[in-house]
């Protein structure tokens, strides 16, 4: 006979959408019709004569509530039922039985089945049955829903407080990349009158004017690119995420994050290192982020060593990374290839206590600190499907190691 409509001809073709769907299947046309007419006004019914009719309209259809009969022909009402949990576990399913078979009631609970009842059923204990399952799964739809809008929210805030923690930072920085841009802009200005005078002398035709007056156009030249390259590197690690990743160079990465650290004020004279341990090491990132993961943790590291020790960032190629980092994203495969950056300083170190706490949001040791610096860093380097690790020594210095995928 096949599945059909529970809403009959008479009725209109597209039931109300505020219905939930009730599948019944049952080889018996008495219970499956009394089923059917008892909560035809609660539910959209779909009514199946066997139990391959009910998988399969389970399989194209979203199903709120099943009514299972467990003895059918072609397969069991449990076998009905595990097909139908595979397919939408909150699927609440009750199954009917015309035999005292317990043993076959609770293999139907093993598999998810909220109840069962035996037939002839009563009436209002199946609408009785039938609400409760109802609300069991609205229920769990909410917690469901709500879990996905938090973690939306979630996501939404970490992203805000990755923008706010950049733009705290770029306003630090900034002071210290004015004081960096003096240095050159004075040089420029001494070779400025310098140029002056031996222009004057050039009038006069002076000896080795002319060759002075290159000298100072190419040191004033010079100076010139080197503003300009401080402001680059300041401008690449404000602005905010791209499209797409792009092919990145370790070396350089490492190199823009030594030129805002300098330009840091905690820095007040650590000696600064940077290795790559290839000439070119590629691979594909967002600038602004892999910059700001690696600036996060350098000024961290300034501020352990009080502004004074030594402080080394290095990258490296690595196959495989480690199985069980400090900290990973979900999407984390240790065995593909990784580019490593360690930040390194030779401060006071954490202790073993503390370091179970660091990734932790708004846990911090610093007593000006807001705890959100490492929880950045994780949500950034999570996004990339990367992972954290690091090695202390209380008294001896931190090493922050940083694995992201060489190909996103």
């Amino acid at each position: 006979m096949g599945i059909y409509d529970a809403m009959g001809t008479t009725e209109p073709a597209t039931p109300p959408i505020a219905k939930p769907t009730l599948l019944i299947v049952d080889d018996e046309a008495g219970p499956r019709e009394s089923l059917r007419i008892i909560f035809k006004d609660r539910y959209q019914c779909a009514v199946a004569t066997c139990g391959r009719e009910g998988i399969e309209y389970a399989r194209t259809h979203s199903v709120d509530a099943a009514i299972l009969d467990i003895k059918m022909p072609d397969c069991s009402g449990v076998d009905v039922l595990r097909e139908i949990k595979q397919l939408d576990p909150d699927t609440e399913c009750i199954m009917l039985t015309g035999y005292e078979t317990l043993e076959t009631a609770r293999a139907a609970l093993r598999h998810g089945a909220s109840d069962y009842l035996n037939k002839p059923f009563d009436v209002f204990a199946m609408r009785e049955l039938l609400e409760k399952c109802l609300t069991r799964r609205q229920q769990k739809r909410q917690s469901q829903a709500t879990f996905e809008s938090l973690k939306t929210m979630n996501g939404e805030l970490a992203h805000e407080l990755a923008q706010s923690n950049r733009a705290v930072t770029a306003g630090v920085i900034s002071a210290g990349v004015v004081h960096e841009l003096n240095n050159p802009l004075s040089i420029i200005a001494g070779y400025t009158q310098m140029l002056a005078r031996d222009l004057s002398q050039l009038e006069t035709g002076k000896a080795n004017a002319a060759q002075n007056v290159q000298q100072r156009l190419a040191c004033i030249q010079r100076e010139i690119e080197r503003c300009k390259d401080i402001a680059k590197r300041f401008l690449n690690f404000s602005r905010t995420r791209q499209a797409a990743p792009e092919l990145m160079d370790a070396a350089k990465t490492l190199e823009d994050a030594l030129s805002l650290v300098k330009a840091h004020p905690s820095n007040r004279g650590v000696e600064l290192f940077r290795e790559c341990d290839e000439a070119i090491l590629k691979f594909r990132g967002y600038p602004a982020e892999v910059l700001q993961v690696v600036l996060n943790l350098a000024v961290n590291a300034l501020q352990a060593m009080e502004g004074k020790g030594t402080l080394r960032l290095s990258a490296a190629r690595v196959e495989p990374a480690p199985d069980r980092p400090a900290y990973r994203s979900d999407s984390y495969q240790p065995a593909q290839a990784f580019v490593r950056f360690d930040i390194s300083d030779s401060g006071c170190g954490i202790s073993a206590e503390n370091i179970q706490k660091i990734f932790q949001p708004y846990f911090t040791t610093k007593q000006q600190g807001t705890g959100l610096g490492l929880a950045i860093v994780c949500e950034l380097v999570g996004q990339s499907g990367g992972a954290i690790d690091v090695h202390s020594e209380v008294g001896h210095g931190t090493t922050f190691s940083v694995y992201l995928p060489l190909n996103l």
